[in-house]
């Protein structure tokens, strides 16, 4: 899990690139432990946006979700920011089912949206 500041993950997430002009449809999250990092599918190497983390913090992960998914998460994260901006929000991959999810969670409310390639999850749980 990473967290962030909403603020932050909001920002992070406004540097994706729109879906018309991704020839896969995946935006990449990676937690090394200290900062999120945020690429594309097309270009897994090349970095879009880092978000420094603060918080609980646990082992590297990396997850490719959905674009849609990012911007169904922008849209909450815009609503959450104008009175919480300063909250954290926890970021994470879900491996308890299969396939492997990214979930999103501030306020005691989570969102939750399948994940394209999980590599740090499980073999049996990877999508």
């Amino acid at each position: 899990m990473a967290q962030l500041k909403i603020r932050d993950l909001y920002d992070l997430l406004h540097h994706a690139p729109r879906r018309r002009d991704l020839a896969q449809d995946g935006i990449r999250l990676v937690y090394d432990g200290s900062a999120l990092r945020m690429s594309t599918a097309d270009a897994p190497d090349t970095v879009i946006a880092c978000a420094d983390t603060c918080g609980f913090t646990t082992e590297p992960w990396d997850v490719t979700a959905y674009r849609a998914s990012i911007t169904s998460t922008q849209v909450w994260l815009r609503i959450l920011t104008s009175e919480h901006g300063d909250h954290l929000i926890d970021v994470a991959p879900f491996w308890a089912q299969r396939p492997a999810a990214i979930t999103f969670t501030a306020g005691g409310h989570t969102a939750a949206f399948p994940a394209i390639a999980c590599p740090t999850a499980p073999a049996n749980r990877r999508p």
